[in-house]
């Protein structure tokens, strides 16, 4: 796997930075949707966006391993050599850097979850009750084993989320761990 950065701090900045911009793409076309950004003690994030137009193939396919919306929501870009496109080399997988992740989408009345942790699916996709009506949410927790305490401090920091706000403008940054006395988004 390739992620920019020459230290941990950094590759957690890109990792983030990545999937923000990932949930973003999530809907057909090349357009941005509105992402909604949270972060909880932990650190973990929480990342919700609306469909613009519902997929049903991944709604439809209950115990699925590997859907489609799992594709698009785990498989990020990464700014590597421009040849990696040509070959189809896999980008960062975000679930192989995660302790957890949670991956909810729904399209009106049908709701789906899967749950996943170091690079293994925990959980296929299955009806769930909770999560967004209509559009898709994931909760992530960065791997311990990968980001050493410091680098995962960083990512969680007002100076990392207020670049991200800067620099995406259709990112909500709803909640910050400052913000939260209580609870989590698990």
């Amino acid at each position: 796997m390739f992620l920019e950065g020459t230290d941990g701090r950094e590759q957690a900045e890109a990792l983030l930075r990545l999937t923000v911009e990932s949930m973003a793409t999530t809907g057909d076309g090349p357009g941005r949707l509105p992402v909604v950004f949270r972060i909880w003690p932990g650190p973990v994030f929480e990342l919700t966006c609306p469909w613009q137009v519902a997929q049903s193939e991944f709604l439809s396919r209950p115990g699925s391993p590997l859907a489609f919306i799992d594709t698009r929501m785990l498989t990020l870009p990464v700014g590597g050599p421009s040849t990696w496109a040509l070959i189809l080399a896999p980008g960062v997988i975000l679930n192989a850097l995660s302790s957890r992740v949670l991956l909810q989408t729904s399209s009106g009345a049908s709701r789906r979850e899967s749950f996943y942790s170091r690079g293994g699916l925990i959980s296929p996709l299955r009806d769930s009750t909770t999560g967004p009506s209509n559009g898709s949410r994931v909760v992530f927790e960065l791997d311990p084993l990968f980001f050493d305490e410091a680098a995962r401090a960083h990512v969680h920091s007002d100076e990392v989320l207020d670049a991200l706000a800067a620099r995406f403008s259709w990112l909500t940054i709803a909640q910050r761990a400052s913000d939260v006395r209580a609870g989590d988004p698990w």
